[in-house]
């Protein structure tokens, strides 16, 4: 049971890593709305 609840939250933390990266290459489709974004995220940029 333990070892399943391991591979569950590495697999949560690669994904939500690989969606703030996605993010943080995309610009936001709302018109005149982008919020700041962390630090942390913007070294995750690929330009």
């Amino acid at each position: 049971m333990q070892k399943i609840t391991v591979t569950v939250k590495k697999t949560i933390a690669y994904l939500a890593k690989k969606s703030a990266s996605v993010e943080a290459n995309t610009a936001c489709p709302c018109v005149g709305f982008q919020p700041k974004e962390p630090q942390a995220v913007k070294k995750l940029r690929k330009f």
